[in-house]
């Protein structure tokens, strides 16, 4: 396989080098025109297949439509070959007016329903009522003192309720604690001196 990938790749090299015949552009462009002449002049495959489809769409609209006469045809017939007399009659009975139609009267037997207890009937109301949400719950102690700090503004308690700037006071305060502590052991060493 190796020696016939390195021959294809050779062949490659050779021709990329080489140069094209004169004239073979011209000719290649002249093929290429005719064909899309030639194309031009046949009609599409699919131009026949839609002319196809729409002749048999004007075929089955021609034979519902026969089918539908049809069917009415025979119907037209029967009232036409009526005799005369019966025709008389049938034109009196469309000038009178129409019979009222006694409604279906059949009523059913009333079912009793057993007695409710004051207590089913409670339920019953309970179940029927209206929904509304559940109250809210009532605020605890730390809740209400939220909304008091946040309410009335004031910087310092707002600051509190920032954890950065607590932190920042932590660290303030430590500071100042280890200075304090700091000096109160210099002074006691200053007024303890050491006996050596």
């Amino acid at each position: 396989m190796k020696n016939s990938e390195q021959a294809i790749e050779k062949v490659f090299a050779g021709l990329r080098d080489a140069e094209a015949p004169p004239g073979m552009e011209r000719r290649i462009l002249a093929a290429m025109e005719a064909r899309v002449a030639a194309r031009r002049a046949v009609a599409p495959r699919w131009a026949w297949g839609m002319a196809f489809a729409g002749v048999v769409a004007v075929l089955l609209l021609v034979a519902i439509m026969a089918i539908h006469r049809h069917g009415q045809t025979p119907t037209q017939a029967r009232q036409h070959a009526l005799p005369s007399e019966s025709a008389s009659v049938n034109q009196q009975a469309l000038l009178l007016p129409p019979e009222p139609v006694a409604p279906n009267k059949i009523r059913k037997p009333a079912r009793k329903k057993p007695p409710i207890s004051a207590e089913e009937a409670r339920l019953l109301s309970d179940l029927r009522a209206p929904s509304h949400p559940a109250p809210a719950e009532p605020l605890t102690n730390e809740e209400k003192l939220l909304l008091h700090a946040v309410h009335t503004g004031d910087p310092q308690v707002m600051a509190m309720l920032n954890p950065e700037e607590r932190a920042r006071q932590e660290v303030a305060r430590e500071a100042e604690f280890q200075k304090l502590i700091g000096q109160s052991g210099t002074e006691d060493q200053q007024s303890n001196p050491t006996n050596e």
